[in-house]
């Protein structure tokens, strides 16, 4: 969910039992005529272009959650209260020619769910059915994570999509775990589309998943769910049917953060919600709102803004708006930004600041000359203001762990903020 992030590059776990899995199976024997065969059913074709979609005013919180190998955070650490929907990620492509459904790396399978001691089956497809069963417990749904990262999982998603063969498959692998393994829907990250055709392989994907979730003996009697993440403005979101896909797809979540990072050429902030030109942030949550519901005409209850639970440190730091070299930045976990800074203010010289035109609070160390953009709870405060003065459907929250402090009061500080003000 979160663009160019090294921790990230990791979730990739094949598993060969996983592919056969989900592929369907890779037997060859032959099928035989049943000796008494039954009539054909007839199968009504429903057209994909149909609105599948009913909307309401009631906020969610869409969260993901991507297990990692350097410490654990198991589906007995979430507060289920503080949440609606979670987003297990990420399943992809095999390849641009194989439609199974693979995790992509099967050391980092191993190093990640070995951390779980109570997890017999340490796998992520394992790690999936304990999270399902303690969300659906208390009714929070649970969707599987398509893809996600930049590169070649977005191209290996552009060719299975552009393929009405592999499509058909891939859509029909995503079928079958929802069905098996009782998840409420899909979350589709594809970072990013840079072609009117992928575009199309996009709004393909999403009507003909619809069609099937519609059709499914077993899925067709729950409120199957289909989401998206996307882009903050026209240059990947134009590529994005979105009057199309707004009759398939529940909603959809801009990744309003990284307005500022390691590549961006100025001092600013991470997610701000208004711009400023002194802070350097000339785009922020509200021009990406203003692009999304004016420019692509879409409503704003299928808008669901997105938070982060992370921020980034900057070097070389004198003031806001101020000119920097790309490569300038390291990105950061609340959590780890909580240990190694927050909590040792100021004895370790860091000052907080708050900036009223953007909302954001960030940190400037005068000795080091260090500086860190991040969200904390009065910056969500802000946020959960702002969804509600704006009719949009929720917050979309990249991502759970990262917002874990173990062993404090509350160790989900930022989750907490966010139902207290959004869903309470």
């Amino acid at each position: 969910m979160k663009r160019k992030e090294s921790i990230k590059a990791g979730y990739c776990l094949p598993v060969i039992v996983l592919l056969v899995f989900l592929s369907g199976g890779c037997s060859k024997s032959k099928a035989f005529a049943s000796p008494n065969p039954q009539p054909q059913q007839v199968v009504h074709v429903l057209p994909k272009d149909s609105n599948y979609i009913s909307l309401n005013s009631s906020k969610v919180t869409e969260a993901y959650l991507t297990p990692s190998k350097w410490y654990s955070y198991s589906w007995e650490d979430i507060d289920y209260s503080n949440v609606t929907h979670i987003v297990f990620s990420f399943l992809r492509p095999a390849s641009a020619s194989d439609p199974a459904l693979t995790y992509g790396d099967a050391a980092y399978e191993t190093a990640a769910y070995s951390l779980y001691s109570t997890l017999a089956n340490k796998t992520h497809l394992a790690y999936g059915d304990k999270l399902i069963a303690r969300a659906n417990a208390l009714n929070v749904k649970v969707l599987v994570g398509v893809a996600g990262g930049t590169g070649q999982n977005a191209r290996d998603l552009a060719a299975i999509f552009a393929s009405e063969q592999l499509r058909k498959q891939f859509i029909s692998n995503l079928v079958k775990l929802c069905e098996e393994r009782s998840y409420d829907g899909v979350n589709l990250d594809y970072e990013y589309p840079a072609s009117p055709s992928d575009g199309l392989g996009i709004t393909n994907f999403a009507q003909e998943l619809r069609v099937a979730f519609v059709q499914s003996p077993i899925l067709s009697k729950k409120d199957m769910l289909i989401t998206m993440a996307v882009p903050t403005g026209d240059w990947a979101g134009k590529y994005f049917d979105f009057p199309t896909l707004a009759k398939c797809c529940n909603w959809f979540s801009p990744m309003t953060y990284e307005f500022a990072t390691s590549w961006t050429t100025k001092f600013s902030f991470n997610s701000p919600i208004y711009t400023s030109a002194g802070a350097g942030a000339t785009s922020a949550i509200s021009t990406t709102v203003d692009y999304l519901k004016n420019t692509r005409s879409l409503n704003p209850l299928q808008i669901v803004i997105g938070v982060p639970f992370f921020g980034w440190v900057f070097s070389n730091y004198s003031q806001l708006g101020e000119a920097k070299s790309n490569g300038n930045g390291t990105d950061k976990s609340y959590t780890a930004l909580y240990n190694q800074y927050i909590k040792n203010m100021p004895s370790n010289g860091f000052v907080y600041f708050w900036n009223d035109e953007c909302r954001q609070p960030y940190l400037v160390n005068t000795t080091t000359r260090e500086m860190i953009t991040y969200d904390n709870e009065m910056a969500i405060i802000e946020k959960c203001k702002y969804i509600k003065a704006n009719g949009l459907k929720g917050a979309m929250i990249w991502e759970l762990s990262r917002g874990f402090i173990s062993g404090a009061s509350d160790p989900n500080p930022l989750l907490t903020t966010i139902g207290n003000n959004l869903l309470k």
